[in-house]
């Protein structure tokens, strides 16, 4: 992965770009994530922060601190959560997979907190393997 990818949030104002290796894709099953997202997982891609750049629209990029140690970034505008940042991952920005524009090669290779996948969900954790 080092091609350009490029993002937006559902509106379009809030938009992103990143290059360079991913340091994971991965689906994340945390409560912190699944009560951030409304869903019962979220797929993530991870890269060093000098590889991301927000693009335009930052005046409608707001950071919530969701934890001691962490922030997600979400446009003010239409309510889009798109980024994940932490004290725990420093020097990486965390981008929602979903948000980056169609054709990528982004595939989650891993579940990240598979122990706090929820009763009440049909998805199953499963082991991933790289294509």
């Amino acid at each position: 992965m080092n091609k350009p990818y490029q993002g937006s949030c559902m509106c379009g104002v809030v938009q992103f770009s990143f290059t360079g290796p991913a340091l994971f894709v991965a689906d994340c099953v945390c409560a912190s994530c699944r009560q951030a997202h409304g869903a019962s997982a979220v797929t993530w891609v991870g890269v060093k922060s000098a590889h991301f750049t927000v693009d335009a629209g930052s005046a409608s990029l707001r950071w919530y601190q969701s934890s001691q140690e962490s922030e997600r970034g979400f446009c003010t505008d239409c309510g889009t959560r798109m980024f994940f940042r932490s004290s725990k991952w420093p020097g990486e920005m965390h981008m929602t997979v979903a948000n980056i524009a169609l054709p990528h090669d982004l595939i989650a290779s891993s579940v990240s907190f598979e122990q706090e996948l929820p009763a009440w969900t049909t998805m199953s954790v499963k082991k991933h393997t790289k294509n």
